[in-house]
């Protein structure tokens, strides 16, 4: 089996986890994979929840998504496949505008999209799994 080790954001507001005593870790990079539990728009300056609309929940989140990756060694760019959980289909509009921002070009990451109940009046939840670099800094 390959080894398996907990991520550790660098800014330690951001693990959610830990500060929050919940049973599951921010991400955990498996081989040559990076795995990140569903992230929701916390503030990077104090660690707390905050909501807002689709559009700054979402740019929070793949913000915050952006600092884990590189947190672990890889980034954006080594995304595969994102998990997107809307509290309502109208926000689907709003979430892909500010998705093109993290992911514009030509080979976006796969990705899903549900309508789901989320907590604390938030609008998205973002998981992501991601690979490590290759020598030439991008997945092949």
């Amino acid at each position: 089996m390959a080894e398996r080790t907990v991520l550790e954001p660098k800014n330690t507001h951001l693990n959610v986890s830990r500060n929050k005593n919940l049973p599951h870790n921010p991400g955990i990079r498996v081989g040559e994979l990076v795995f990140l539990s569903g992230m929701v728009a916390v503030d990077p300056t104090n660690g707390k929840i905050r909501t807002g609309t689709v559009e700054e929940e979402t740019r929070m989140v793949l913000s915050n998504m952006k600092h884990m990756l590189e947190s672990a060694g890889t980034g954006m760019e080594n995304a595969v496949k994102l998990t997107v959980n809307l509290s309502d289909r109208s926000g689907y509009d709003d979430m892909n505008r500010v998705y093109r921002e993290f992911f514009g070009g030509n080979s976006p990451p796969a990705c899903s999209v549900n309508v789901v109940e989320l907590s604390f009046g938030l609008k998205i939840e973002i998981e992501c799994l991601a690979a490590m670099p290759t020598t030439t800094g991008s997945v092949q």
